[in-house]
Parts: structure tokens; C-alpha cells; sequence
């Protein structure tokens, strides 16, 4: 409904547009005189198109190439005069009357980044959302793409895990058009990067989303998935400013499913057959048990200054947050460190630098995975046993254990913890004992020349760079989880690795005027890049005896193996290189059309793409109209500031599929043959993959058709967009060749997805005495389809547990990568069993293999929305913030059906069968192949639709006057709450769950719940 209104209401207006700017006519027709005059600007020359109003009327006209205009008023009536570029003025009309417009510097400087270079907003052909440095501040994320979720219409985040320091997660730009990856080209102050996570947001500046393919397009091959230009914080002009802002989080566990209780649990289990030894009194809960208060900090300091020749800017920053899993395995630090300086040598050149540095540590834990993990073993525990038991008062099962010698858990005061003797992995042991240590470091940045040998012309070289070093140790000491899962001794495994990117760029930008009416550009340029990875792994498996010599931290090397140790290593270097050219030509005629066109064309080496196809082309063309300033308009310029037209289409691509070498042949070694007398063997070939010259670049082609408006004198903004993306020979494996043949096919194009929707942002700003309020929101619809696949296929397997079980898929005709499982038809009332339907439309409790499998829904929204509030009075201000998902599913895999797993309430007992409640929705207690059944089955689909108000803020700006005395420019404190309002009907953690963020959309294995926080804050400038 809430998109259906909103889609209605802004075709309305698209529609009834064309009938006001034919009805708007002239009123009445007696005036007094035709009086005529001219509008000049500054320099005396004419202001061509400039509109003439009646003031509250809709007579008015606008002026001539000569400036000239004539307009039937009386004498003394008020006149309006406006036009794009100049600040609008009244005056009283008067024969002969001569208007000077005043250009509007604010409006002429206001420019957003595109691909190698800036461009006025209001020349804009493409899809471009800004998001700037003030919808970033304050805010407790760690990341830009978590920072984007809401913020501007067709970009959603999808996190696989909210746990600190988490990796995992994607920004999605409409849609997704690959199986591979929907991460956008991320380019950092000019430098391409393929990940931004240790990028601090208080150091950016502002953000670009090229949503269209036409704006995307200069980058050609790897802006597929859309571009992120990220400009990050420089120095200004005049007085330097020193600015700290200081956060400390409280964070708690957002939402918590209900379990069984204790005796809901021995009662569920009897129903089984299961006996449960209960005292009668213990209740454990391991959500609680597992999940803590946590604190989190942020520190941000920052220099900044320049003059008419130089700036500087220069940040350290400091993010200290422990997780809110028990213990302190789920920990994230970060130090980050900033230095962007430019100045000018010569008034023909200007050069620069941009520096980043960051320096984390992160312990992490294992949730997410298919199967048995932390988050949920903390639903599934048995709740009839004790947190911890004392060794003189030891249940049997695990007194048993100790006098056998297994390395049961102990807290710090000795106490075992508990151990069921049902089926289960002790949560509380998961979090505490197997640790992943990961520590990493990078360097980025770029240094840069801009020449300027002639008036109008700018060449540009940029050398960019990107190092990076990490290094990962998973300690895995003696356990004792399950009967089918302990292990004795200490084991140990570690990972280094290293990257260095480099790239090398040339580019020439040109722009000139002809009298204020035409406007040429050009640009045109060569790119170098090359990305060298290298990573050595080793492991210790014990061998009778811990591997390691020594069980304190100091000791988590492969120095330290034990004598006994197993060891094995692993280690590689990669080259990958591209090479581009590229380039642009735009044309402007007096502020009302404009074209632009592109073209890039980029080369891959022989690691990703055959000789013959390593040459990929990406054209684009762009134009707009500014309706608004056409003489038809002008009885409706009192209204309307501005109305523009935009279309677009372009062409992008992408390799994110692809490994070293896929397409060539090749062959393996296999196993023995006795193929020599004695008993000799001789090791044999075999062919691995066929191979594949006719591999290409993957392509996607999008069509943007969009209308951007700003009306009441700029307080009401609107912009609506339609777009169409297809993703043309989608990279596929898995084709099968030939028996005859063997081995396996190369990835060949074999796929197309189609992506297409709408999308709305409205904005108002206004103020009423010294009260200022703001109201932004955007929503955007999706429509996502796999329009063909390779008729050698008849899918792609996702997400996939067990021998022949995927739980999503890629098949034509269906949104990419869907939900696909067994069809709930309800509960046989005989017995209790569940039921499912066939494709012949019969009901059964066995429906038996992959023919019986359904299209179970899309975990990708068909809407998504994004809603901000601002409001201002005197020192105080306050933000609301909330975004929210519409239409898709979410499969709720996370509480296995076990005779001996604990159960979400409402999905097992609440409504289950029984002798006495014959007509229940959810079946009796099952165990088997039964169980397993309905585990795939639509009974654990669930709505994923949610709303949640992500941060309500409010704080207070202490008055000048009283800062001057402590020698303060500004000083604000602020109080808020973040993710603490969720509406939705998901049973578990959250609705945003996600295993992967392409195969997983919608899977829901257990992920690291999002926190609830409280947030204290200060910022101080001097």
C-alpha cells in the first residue's frame, strides 16, 4: 500500500504537469500598458531566457536572445525576475526598465565529482545521488556502505553479520546483475579500490552514487555493479580549525526470539519419546547467557586550513568496540590516520597528495554457517541444565566425562560448565574458547599534478596506490562441545598476506564558453593499473600432543611446534594487470540542453581473459532538458525554480567471476595406473577444463529515464527516476560438456538478469522564525529476473548443506538466486504429519527429491525506503532516521529440527499437533528423513518486511557568547538512541539476515544480531 500510494502520487504530478504549463496563461485582460524592458548581469550583457513574473500570477514571459522582454501589467505592479545561475530579484515595472541580475555564486559552485573531474549539479544528464559529510556525522557505524543504507533512493546495504569489524555485507545499487559479487567500484580521491572498510567516514568529505550506466561508464569494466566516488576532507580557506568529536556507546541485544521454557521443553520432548532429566528447577536461558552489555568508543581529531596558494587537512581517529557476545573474542579496534595537502606551485601547476592509513586488530567469531554455530546454539541449548556446575556436583553424564579424561570447560573459578547429554554445542564454550586473531594494515592514497598551459585546458597525472598486509591465527585449544565434537589436543593454523595495487593515470580535461551560451567539454585519458597478492598459510595438527610447545599467546607461532606436529603450508603470488583509455565530450546550449557521450575501453591481461576477447568497449550517451527555462514555462517560474529532464544509457562490465586462468585448458594429475609389468604404477593425466577462447568481457546495458524539480523557491526538491538494467552474457560455470569428453566445461556467458524499477526522493526545507525543520525521503521498486540460462543448465545451485540440498537458486525465470524449497501444504489431522504439495497439485507427506521443489519467494526487497527528519530551534537540533525493506522473504534455517534442539516458540510449540488439537497449523514433534523434509519446506519462510528507526538524535550547540570566553568556535553535545525500534513480524534475530549477499539474500543461518545502542557525543572546534 505505502508504494502504491507513493508511486501514484508522484505520476500524478508527472501527468497534470503538461496540463498546467498549457492552462498557465495570462489572467484577465485588462492592462494597462505592454511595457517592455531588458535584463543585463553584471558585466551588461543579456540575460538570455530569464523569466518575467507577475508576482502571485501566472502572467509572465521571458527574455530574448537580446536580453529583451515585454510584458502587458500596470505600471508599479511587482515583477518577479529569475533565471538559472543568477540570484532572482523584484522590482516595480516601469516603462523602459533596465534589471541587473547578480550571479549566484552558491548556485554556480554547487558541483558533484563524476569520473575524472566535476560538473555543475545543474547540468547533471546522469543518475547521481550525493550524499555529503553531514549524513555522516555522529553516527556509530564503522563503514561508508553501512552509512549509505537509506540515504538515497536504489541503494541498499546487505549485511551478513553486524558483528565488529565485520567484512561481510555488500552495497547493492539497483539490484543485483551478477552471481558473483553486487559490490560497486569504490574510487577513493581518484583511486580505484575494491573495498573500503578501514576508511574512516568522519574523513569523508561528500559521496557520489553513480547509479546510471551513463554516469558509470567512463569506468567501464568494472563499474557492473555501479561506482561509489568518495571525495574525503581537505583543508579550507582562511582561519585554521582544530575539531574533536568524542562518542561512547552502550550496546545490548536488539531483539531476542522466544524460546521454550524448561518445562515446555521436557513436555515437547516427551512427545518424542525423549526423556529429560530435569530437577524442576533450573531455567537457563543461552540468549542470555551468551549475549552481554558492551561498551563502544570513537575518537576523531582533525586540522585543517589553507590560503590563496595551499590547504591542509590532517585526522587521526580511534574506534575501540568490544561486541555484545560474552567475553571479549568479538573485538574490533582501529586506528586511522589522514593527511590530504595541495597547493600551488605556479599558476600553471598544482600539486597534491592524499594519504590514508589504518591499523586494526579484530577477533572474531564464527556465526552465519550452515549448520551448528554460536548465535544459533544459543536458541538451541538444552534449557534444563546449569550454567556451570561445581566439581563436587557433577550430573552423571558429565561426571562420566571427566573420569575418562575429556577436557570439559571451566570458568575462571574452576566450575565446569555444563554439558548436555543430549545432542548441542555448549554456546557459552563456543564464545570463549576457539579464537580467530586477525590483525591487518593499509596504506592508500594518490599524488597528483594538474598543469594548466593554456586558459580552459587542465592535464592531470595521478599516481594512485594501495598496500596492504594482514595476518589471521585461529587457536583452537582442547574442547569438549558434543560426543561428536571435542577434540584433546591444541591446534593451530595462520595466514599471512600481503597486496600492493598501483595505478597510473593521464588525462586531459577542457571547457570553454562562447558568450554565455554554449558550453563545450572534453576529456580524454589513459589508465595503468597492476595488483600484486601474496599470502603464505601453515598448520599444526596434533599428533598425540598439543602442537604448540606452549598454550599463552606469545607462543600462537609456527615456530613453536611441537616436536609430534603434523605440518602443512600453502603459499602463492598473483600478477593482475589492466590498461584503459577513455574519454568524454559534453555540450551545453543556454542552460536548457545538454548532451554528454563516453567511451572507455579496457584490456585485461591473460590471467582473466583469452587474447582474442581481452578488449571490452563501453559506450554511453546522456542528455537533459531543463524544462524551466523555455518561454512556455514562464507563467509557472513563480512555482517552479527549476524543472529538468534527464535520459540516459550506457554500458558497463564486469569480471567479478572470474579466477586466474578459467578459460584455458588444462590438465591435472590423477590417480595410479598399473600399466607396467612388476607391479610398477605410473601416475596419470586427465583433462580438468575444456577451455573457452570465446570468453568475454560480462556486460550490463541500462536505460534512466528521470525528472529532478525544485519548487517554492528551492524549499520543496523532488527527483524520480525509471530504469531498465540487463546484464548481457552473465559469466556462468558448471556447464556440463560431453561424457565422452570429460572433465569440466570453462565459465562461458550464459546468463542474462534484468533489474528494472522506479525510483522517488522528496525533499522540504523551510523556516519559521527561528524554528528551521527538514523532511527527506526517498523510495525505490525493484524488479529483479533471470531472463535466460544456457538450456545445458537447468540451474545453478546457491546456498547448499548436505548431499544435493540448495536452498537457493539461479534459474530463468525466476529473481536471481530465489528461495526454493518444499511446499507446505499443512498437517495430516490423522497423525500430526506435515504435508506438501507436488507440481501435479497432490498432497503428500513424501514428496521426494528436486522434482517437488518450488519457488519459494526472493530474499531481494521490491521496495526499499529511506526517511529523515531534521528540526533546528535556537541551540537545540534533533534527527530522526529511519529506512526500511518491503517484499521479500527471509528462510529461517538457523533451528535445526533435532530430537534434542531447543525450539522458537511460536514455530514449534505454540500451534503444534497433538491428540487434542487436531486442527493445528504446525505439526507434531519430528525426527528423520520427516524432519529434514519439513526443514526445507515453506514453514520456515517468513516475511522479511521491516521498518527500523536507526537513529533518533538530539542535541545542544552552546551559545557563541559563552564559548568565546574558553576560547571555543563551536561546541555541541548530543544524545542518542540507534537501531532501537524494529517493526517487523520475523520470528528471529532480524529480518536483514543474509548468508551471502548474492547466493544468501534471504537465508538465514544465524547471523551476529545488530545491537541496540546508546549514544553519548561531543564536538568541539577551536
Amino acid at each position: 500500500m505505502l508504494k502504491t500510494n507513493v508511486f501514484k502520487f508522484f505520476l500524478a504530478v508527472a501527468l497534470l504537469l503538461p496540463v498546467f504549463v498549457a492552462g498557465a496563461q495570462p489572467r484577465g485582460g485588462n492592462r494597462a500598458a505592454q511595457i517592455g524592458g531588458v535584463v543585463v548581469d553584471a558585466t551588461d550583457a543579456p540575460v538570455i531566457g530569464a523569466a518575467i513574473v507577475e508576482k502571485g500570477t501566472n502572467n509572465g514571459v521571458v527574455t530574448d536572445v537580446d536580453g529583451h522582454f515585454s510584458i502587458a501589467v500596470r505600471p508599479g505592479t511587482v515583477l518577479q525576475v529569475s533565471c538559472i545561475g543568477y540570484t532572482s530579484v523584484e522590482v516595480q515595472a516601469a516603462p523602459g526598465m533596465r534589471v541587473v541580475l547578480a550571479e549566484d555564486n552558491e548556485l554556480l559552485e554547487e558541483t558533484v565529482v563524476i569520473g575524472y573531474g566535476v560538473q555543475k549539479k545543474s547540468s547533471l544528464t546522469g543518475a547521481i545521488s550525493s550524499v555529503k559529510s553531514e549524513d555522516l556525522e555522529n553516527r556509530t557505524v564503522a563503514t561508508l556502505q553501512q552509512a549509505l543504507q537509506g540515504k538515497t533512493a536504489g541503494v541498499q546495504f546487505v549485511s551478513v553479520g553486524a558483528a565488529p569489524g565485520e567484512n561481510g555485507g555488500s552495497l547493492r545499487i539497483r539490484g543485483i546483475s551478477s552471481n558473483a559479487s553486487t559490490e560497486p567500484l569504490y574510487v577513493v580521491d581518484g583511486v580505484r579500490m575494491t573495498d573500503i572498510n578501514n576508511l574512516d567516514p568522519n574523513d569523508i568529505e561528500s559521496t557520489e552514487v553513480l547509479k546510471d550506466a551513463a554516469s558509470a561508464a567512463i569506468y567501464g569494466a568494472e563499474a557492473g555493479n555501479g561506482v561509489v566516488l568518495i571525495t574525503t576532507k581537505h583543508g579550507t580557506k582562511g582561519e585554521g580549525r582544530i575539531s574533536y568529536d568524542f562518542q561512547y556507546t552502550i550496546q545490548s541485544l536488539g531483539r531476542k526470539p522466544e524460546v521454550l521454557s524448561p518445562s515446555e521443553f521436557v513436555e515437547y520432548m516427551g512427545e518424542l519419546g525423549v526423556d529429560v532429566n530435569w530437577d524442576g528447577k533450573t531455567s537457563t536461558n543461552w540468549v542470555d547467557a551468551v549475549f552481554e552489555n558492551s561498551t563502544m568508543q570513537k575518537h576523531s581529531l582533525s586540522f585543517r586550513g589553507g590560503n590563496d596558494r595551499g590547504n591542509l587537512y590532517v585526522s587521526v581517529g580511534y574506534l575501540d568496540n568490544d561486541g555484545i557476545i560474552i567475553g571479549n573474542n568479538d573485538l574490533y579496534k582501529r586506528l586511522t590516520s589522514s593527511i590530504n595537502a595541495d597547493y600551488k606551485i605556479k599558476e600553471w601547476l598544482k600539486v597534491g597528495l592524499t594519504a590514508n592509513l589504518s591499523r586494526s586488530k579484530r577477533k572474531n567469531q564464527t556465526t552465519n554457517a550452515a549448520g551448528r554455530n554460536l548465535i544459533s546454539e544459543a536458541l538451541m541449548y538444552d534449557p534444563t541444565i546449569q550454567l556451570t556446575y561445581g566439581p563436587n556436583e557433577l550430573p552423571a553424564n558429565m561426571q562420566t566425562l571427566v573420569d575418562n579424561d575429556y577436557p570439559l570447560m571451566k570458568d575462571e573459578n574452576g566450575n565446569y560448565y555444563g554439558i548436555t547429554s543430549l545432542e548441542g554445542n555448549h554456546p557459552i564454550v563456543l564464545a570463549l574458547y576457539k579464537q580467530s586473531l586477525n590483525n591487518s594494515y593499509e596504506m592508500n592514497g594518490s599524488f597528483f599534478a594538474n598543469l594548466t598551459p593554456i586558459k580552459d585546458l587542465v592535464l592531470t597525472s595521478r599516481f594512485g596506490y594501495k598496500l596492504s598486509s594482514s595476518s589471521s591465527r585461529t587457536i583452537t585449544p582442547p574442547y569438549y562441545y558434543s560426543a561428536s565434537n571435542w577434540k584433546k589436543y591444541l591446534e593451530f593454523s595462520s595466514r599471512e598476506t600481503s597486496s600492493l595495487y598501483y595505478q597510473w593515470e593521464n588525462f586531459a580535461n577542457y571547457s570553454k564558453t562562447w558568450n554565455k551560451t554554449h558550453t563545450f567539454t572534453a576529456m580524454a585519458g589513459f589508465s595503468f593499473s597492476k595488483r600484486i597478492n601474496d599470502y603464505v598459510s601453515g598448520s599444526l595438527t596434533a599428533n598425540g600432543e598439543d602442537a604448540l610447545k606452549g598454550t599463552a599467546e606469545n607462543f600462537w607461532h609456527l615456530k613453536y611446534a611441537s616436536d609430534t606436529a603434523t605440518k602443512s603450508i600453502d603459499g602463492e603470488t598473483t600478477e593482475i594487470a589492466k590498461m584503459s583509455w577513455f574519454g568524454r565530450l559534453g555540450y551545453e546550449f543556454r542552460g536548457k540542453y545538454m548532451v554528454q557521450a563516453s567511451l572507455r575501453a579496457d584490456a585485461a591481461d591473460l590471467s582473466f581473459l583469452p587474447k582474442s576477447g581481452r578488449w571490452g568497449y563501453f559506450p554511453s550517451v546522456s542528455a537533459g532538458w531543463t524544462i524551466s527555462e523555455e518561454p512556455f514555462f514562464a507563467p509557472l517560474k513563480g512555482t517552479f525554480n527549476s524543472l529538468k529532464l534527464r535520459a540516459s544509457w550506457g554500458q558497463n562490465g564486469s569480471l567479478a567471476s572470474l579466477g586466474s586462468y578459467e578459460y584455458a585448458s588444462s590438465i591435472i594429475t590423477s590417480q595410479s595406473y598399473p600399466l607396467v609389468s612388476g607391479g610398477a604404477t605410473v601416475l596419470g593425466q586427465k583433462p580438468n577444463a575444456l577451455g573457452n577462447d570465446d570468453l568475454r568481457w560480462e556486460t550490463s546495458e541500462q536505460f534512466d529515464l528521470g525528472l529532478d524539480g525544485r519548487l517554492l523557491n528551492d524549499r520543496l526538491t523532488f527527483g524520480i527516476d525509471y530504469f531498465d538494467k540487463r546484464t548481457k552474457g552473465l559469466l556462468v560455470t558448471g556447464v556440463t560438456p560431453s561424457l565422452s569428453v570429460g572433465g569440466s566445461l570453462s565459465p562461458i556467458n550464459a546468463g542474462n538478469v534484468s533489474n528494472k524499477g522506479f525510483e522517488f526522493e522528496l525533499g522540504w526545507k523551510d523556516t519559521i522564525g527561528n524554528f528551521h525543520y527538514g523532511i527527506n525521503g526517498n523510495l525505490a521498486t525493484l524488479k529483479n529476473m533471470v531472463t535466460y540460462l544456457d538450456p545445458s543448465l537447468d540451474l545453478i545451485p546457491g546456498v547448499q548443506q548436505g548431499h544435493n540440498t540448495y536452498y537457493t537458486a539461479f534459474e530463468e525465470g525466476y529473481p536471481i538466486y530465489h528461495l526454493r524449497g518444499y511446499k507446505y501444504a499443512g498437517v495430516d489431522p490423522a497423525n500430526g504429519d506435515p504435508l506438501f504439495y507436488t507440481r501435479d497439485g497432490q498432497v503428500t507427506n513424501n514428496p521426494g527429491g528436486s522434482d517437488s521443489d518450488f519457488d519459494l519467494g526472493s530474499g531481494i526487497p521490491k521496495v526499499t525506503a529511506g526517511l529523515t527528519l531534521t528540526a533546528a530551534w535556537k541551540g537545540f537540533d534533533l534527527v530522526v532516521f529511519g529506512n526500511g525493506a518491503f517484499g521479500s522473504k527471509v528462510f529461517l534455517l538457523m533451528n535445526e529440527i533435532q530430537a534434542s534442539n531447543n525450539k522458537i516458540r511460536s514455530l514449534f510449540y505454540t500451534d503444534r499437533w497433538t491428540p487434542s488439537n487436531t486442527g493445528a497449523g504446525r505439526p507434531r514433534p519430528l525426527v528423520g528423513t520427516l524432519a529434514s523434509t519439513y526443514n526445507k519446506s515453506s514453514a520456515y519462510i517468513f516475511s522479511g518486511d521491516f521498518f527500523k528507526i536507526q537513529q533518533i538524535q538530539l542535541g545542544y550547540t552552546l551559545p557563541k557568547n559563552l564559548l568565546k570566553k574558553i576560547f571555543l568556535n563551536k561546541a555541541r553535545v548530543y544524545c542518542s538512541l540507534e537501531d532501537f525500534f524494529l517493526f517487523t513480524n520475523y520470528p528471529g534475530y532480524s529480518p536483514e539476515a543474509a548468508s551471502d549477499s548474492v547466493i544468501g539474500a534471504g537465508i538465514d543461518f544465524g547471523a551476529y544480531p545488530t545491537s541496540k545502542k546508546v549514544v553519548f557525543g561531543l564536538n568541539v572546534e577551536f
